[in-house]
């Protein structure tokens, strides 16, 4: 039985995956911390690409639960017009009333505060009536690159 040209050509072109919304890590910062040596900011940007409704609030989980303490987020920051608290479960909370990641837009200035190497989330992307829009995992890695004290004279002959 010979298969149908059609049939073929579909079978031959690759799937296609699309993301409806997306946390995208922007940078990290290692910081002296509560946790020595060093604690890690990461900021991370929250794209909605074609959720069904504005997105106005994020939760973020560790998995797995129990958090494991490098995973365990200990501060946050919040771009203008959202508030932020930390939960229980060692994860964050971010939400507003006022400025929704409305469908095709983008918010940056999100930032979170560990100590990890690698660590993976549950986020959930939240409408405005308190609905969960999408939930899916993002994972997040950061690589601590340790600082030596110098005095200026040391870094000027440094590149003499």
């Amino acid at each position: 039985m010979a298969l149908s040209i059609p049939f073929l050509i579909l079978g031959l072109v690759p799937a296609v995956s699309h993301a409806d919304a997306s946390v995208v890590q922007d940078s990290c910062i290692a910081v002296p911390g509560p946790h020595p040596p060093y604690n890690v900011w990461t900021y991370f940007t929250v794209i909605n690409f074609s959720l069904q409704a504005p997105v106005c609030a994020i939760h973020v989980v560790p998995e797995p639960q129990p958090v494991l303490p490098r995973c365990e987020i200990i501060g946050l920051q919040t771009p203008a017009g959202w508030t932020g608290t930390l939960t229980p479960s060692g994860g964050a909370d971010w939400t507003t009333a006022s400025d929704c990641i409305a469908v095709g837009g983008a918010q940056g200035e999100f930032a979170f505060l560990l100590d990890p190497d690698y660590c993976c989330y549950v986020v959930q992307f939240i409408g405005p009536a308190g609905e969960i829009l999408l939930e899916q995992e993002e994972c997040f890695t950061c690589q601590k690159v340790p600082t030596e004290q110098n005095t200026w004279g040391q870094v000027k002959e440094f590149y003499r």
